[in-house]
């Protein structure tokens, strides 16, 4: 049986509940899943055929230690999703680089550390009443603020602050957050699996269920299916799993809030076919590295939308 490490962090050691349920629909595949903590020093990679990057949410704090570690494994065995796409997600900055491949995006503005800021002149200039600012390099809204008229003060101390650490972004605070909250499209392999609608708690703009947002299953509509397939056509790399994240206007315009390649939460638990998906995929994956010499991220399966 072939056995396949399902990469986490020492907080999780036995993967996310969401990511649970994988384990045993790999083992109905023929698969061992095993959650390896990725930065465990005893770890021997060589011993698994495949490694699948899931719940490594302690990476922002680790960054390079991380990006290392995901050279290193890519080296010695077949990596999902490839260390180069790692890197390239893991910052921000990659959506500049969608936007310029046509996919509309919140509008942004980009501060690199050390960079000094007048965020009340961007307000003014940009007729934005409210912003958040938030990290390059962040996950499940660590250092994100809500920022308005009446913290402006406490708005410009944290941008401040945060400059003299890292690169930030700021974007205007879209109102549908609210209300329609962010559709969330899963991809296995590059096949649409399923999708969920993350609504924020109230009074609050986080979406993410520790800080009170709900999760809803959704059957999205054929505009958001084309709007998700623009943004992985625009990346143009081959993903063994992907979640594009929109927000729709009130004008219905989808704009992309992140495409996440690195290891998103896959909402497994909201569908119930969605663990098999996952787990056939990998599968293919197997089967491809031992078919074929071609490096991992060169060629794959194509988008389109599971049976």
């Amino acid at each position: 049986m072939p056995h396949v490490a399902l990469a986490t962090c020492l907080a999780l050691p036995d993967l996310d509940e969401e990511d649970a349920p994988l384990i045993p629909a790999l083992r109905k595949a023929g698969i061992e899943g095993v959650p390896v903590v990725w930065n465990d020093a005893d770890v021997d990679w060589t011993a698994y055929d495949l490694v699948v990057v899931r719940t490594t949410w302690d990476y922002p704090n680790k960054i390079g230690a991380f990006l290392a570690w995901a050279d290193r494994v890519a080296a010695l065995r077949p990596l999902w999703n490839p260390a180069s796409m790692l890197r390239w997600n893991t910052d921000k900055r990659y959506l500049r680089a969608l936007e310029d491949g046509g996919v509309p995006i919140v509008p942004t503005r980009w501060f690199d550390r050390g960079e000094a800021h007048d965020l009340a002149g961007l307000l003014a200039e940009s007729g934005w009443s409210e912003v958040v600012l938030k990290p390059v390099v962040s996950a499940g809204a660590r250092r994100t603020r809500l920022v308005g008229p009446d913290s402006l003060d406490e708005g410009r101390r944290f941008l401040t602050e945060q400059l003299t650490q890292r690169a930030m972004m700021v974007q205007p605070y879209i109102a549908e957050v609210s209300t329609l909250g962010e559709l969330s499209l899963l991809y296995f392999n590059g096949r649409f699996s399923h999708a969920v609608r993350k609504i924020p708690g109230h009074g609050d703009f986080r979406v993410q269920t520790e800080h009170g947002g709900r999760v809803l299953s959704v059957e999205p509509t054929l505009d958001e299916l084309a709007a998700g397939q623009r943004v992985l056509d625009a990346m143009g790399e081959d993903t063994l799993y992907a979640r594009v994240d929109l927000l729709t206007s009130a004008h219905g315009e989808h704009r992309l809030l992140e495409l996440e390649v690195t290891e998103p939460s896959m909402f497994l638990t909201w569908d119930p076919a969605a663990p098999d998906r996952f787990a056939a995929a990998i599968a293919e994956r197997l089967s491809s590295s031992r078919a074929s010499p071609v490096p991992p991220g060169v060629s794959g399966p194509k988008t389109s939308r599971w049976p």
